[in-house]
């Protein structure tokens, strides 16, 4: 088992609260700059290469933020997908990333944590 972790910035639009309460909207903070970047740090950790893993399939949930602290966390869901060329043959695992993050006036600095889980 191996654990990495990323680092974003995203600008805060307006009023931040009524996004905790709605994953969707709160989904729209990762734009599709920073959906790349996970994808690519996540892409990166994984041993096996095979198939040209890509990550789609983003959703956002277990959202918390603590007020008066200015934290929070919540958990992306993505699908990593292959497509084997030479055999016509796709796979699909699903996975998620843990972020935590600090709201910072009209910005939020977001950390994640990927563990890579690999049985032997």
């Amino acid at each position: 088992m191996a654990e990495t972790a990323i680092q974003l910035t995203v600008a805060v639009d307006g009023n931040f609260d009524p996004l905790i309460d709605d994953s969707v909207q709160f989904s729209k903070l990762l734009g599709p700059e920073q959906r790349l970047l996970i994808d690519d740090h996540v892409v990166n950790q994984l041993e096996d290469k095979d198939g040209a893993p890509a990550l789609s399939d983003f959703s956002i949930g277990n959202i918390t933020f603590d007020r008066l602290s200015s934290k929070g966390s919540f958990r992306v869901h993505f699908k990593i997908s292959r497509q084997f060329c030479c055999s016509d043959i796709t796979s699909c695992q699903t996975d998620y990333m843990d972020f935590t993050f600090t709201k910072r006036g009209q910005k939020i600095d977001i950390t994640g944590s990927y563990v890579l889980w690999t049985i032997q």
